[in-house]
């Protein structure tokens, strides 16, 4: 096939280009990205930092308690913990 007039096909590759690139930056302008945070998400948010605060101040009572020597563990809680530990790695 041969083409006698590649004034025209270039004119037509032209516009075409230009076309596209006008769709192209069009689709970028009208995309935005947006983030929401749900009253949900808060909630957690918050009840996580509570717990923070509250598991805080019980690790430094029991660093209290053991630096004083007067932290004392039940032998039947730990025993216990321990099966719990060994029967939920048999399920897993």
């Amino acid at each position: 096939m041969k083409i006698y007039n590649n004034i025209n096909i270039n004119n037509i590759y032209d516009m075409y280009k230009s076309a596209s690139s006008k769709a192209v930056d069009a689709k970028k302008t009208n995309n935005i990205d947006k983030v929401e945070i749900s009253s949900n998400a808060s909630k957690i948010n918050k009840n996580f930092a509570e717990y923070e605060q509250i598991r805080e101040k019980k690790v430094q009572d029991i660093k209290e308690k053991v630096d004083s020597g007067t932290y004392y563990v039940k032998s039947d809680e730990v025993a216990e913990s321990i099966l719990k530990g060994a029967f939920l790695d048999k399920k897993i």
